[in-house]
């Protein structure tokens, strides 16, 4: 775990992991009691990181600190809902030596994520990128995803008070990586998502239409070069938060265009077939297009979600 502030709700985190072999943690400057606490559960908190504006960065000296065969990552504000022993026992079954890690169902405020959460400790196994950052074997993400058995273990995410006093941190840091390099969709995405949580927080309803416009703005950049590139699960989302975003402007010719090319690009992404089926039941005008409507109805029963990063309710 790398931590700062967490004082408020680290002992929940902490009792659901607290049978672990190991627990590491990495203060990256508390201010609060949150080092006292963690010294309660383990005898392996270490304070000698300076922060430096990358996840990755601290995240790796966490990992340094590690000693067992298998590592799980979780964070302060977040809670296993399973116990230590049950995944254990997967560890320790027959198969999982064909595997370099572990994926978890990972619930937070607005989506539901597969995410991989359990690696075996090896060198080329590290996190890239400085916020957002992502789990990778020699540099490759995708190389790591592919050897991650899919388990059934959940986390719940909860949202640490310690984000509010620094609440602007995850958008310096990313405006600061677009800066350094303004091509790279990944920052562009995540700048995105971070105008979309802004929109749901109830003290900024004076600023959603602003938030609107730059939600659009970075994920049309992102489209124009990532639907060039090679498809990914990330790209899917992003053009289905782009559909929505354009549903929002009533621009629904661009809407529908969108969340096709996210089914394009990810058949098996139930959210962008279930927007169309509703879609062709509200044309402008208030047309109705049943045969496209039924069609696309269909298709979303038989989307299973298979690969699909963020899991979308669709109301």
């Amino acid at each position: 775990m790398i931590v700062k502030n967490e004082a408020e709700c680290i002992t929940a985190c902490l009792e659901s992991v607290k049978d672990a072999d190991e627990i590491v943690i990495c203060d990256t400057g508390s201010e609060d009691n949150t080092v006292e606490i963690c010294k309660k559960y383990t005898d392996k908190v270490y304070t000698d990181y300076l922060w430096n504006d990358d996840f990755a960065q601290a995240r790796n000296h966490a990992l340094d600190k590690s000693t067992t065969d298998y590592v799980l990552i979780i964070d302060a504000d977040e809670v296993l809902t399973d116990t230590i022993q049950s995944i254990k026992s997967v560890l320790n079954s027959g198969f999982m030596h064909k595997y370099k890690g572990m994926t978890f169902i990972v619930k937070t405020r607005v989506e539901t994520i597969e995410s991989c959460r359990i690696i075996k400790r090896t060198p080329e196994i590290r996190w890239h990128g400085a916020v957002h950052n992502v789990l990778a074997e020699d540099g490759s993400s995708e190389s790591l995803k592919k050897q991650c058995y899919k388990s059934r273990f959940k986390i719940d995410s909860g949202y640490s008070p310690a984000h509010m006093k620094d609440p602007d941190r995850s958008l310096r840091i990313l405006q600061k990586q677009l800066d350094i390099s303004p091509d790279n969709t990944r920052y562009m995405y995540y700048i995105a998502r971070e105008y979309i949580s802004r929109r749901m927080l109830p003290e900024n309803k004076e600023r959603i239409n602003e938030y609107l416009d730059l939600i659009i703005y970075w994920l049309e950049k992102y489209e124009k070069i990532a639907f060039f590139q090679d498809w990914t699960n990330e790209l899917a989302d992003a053009l289905y938060c782009l559909g929505l975003a354009y549903i929002e402007k009533k621009r629904w010719h661009d809407a529908v265009l969108a969340n096709m090319k996210s089914f394009l690009v990810l058949p098996t992404y139930k959210a962008p077939a279930r927007f169309l089926e509703v879609a062709f039941t509200d044309m402008p005008g208030g047309h109705k297009y049943p045969a496209a409507s039924m069609f696309w109805g269909a298709v979303a029963k038989q989307a299973n979600n298979e690969g699909v990063a963020q899991i979308r309710e669709i109301k």
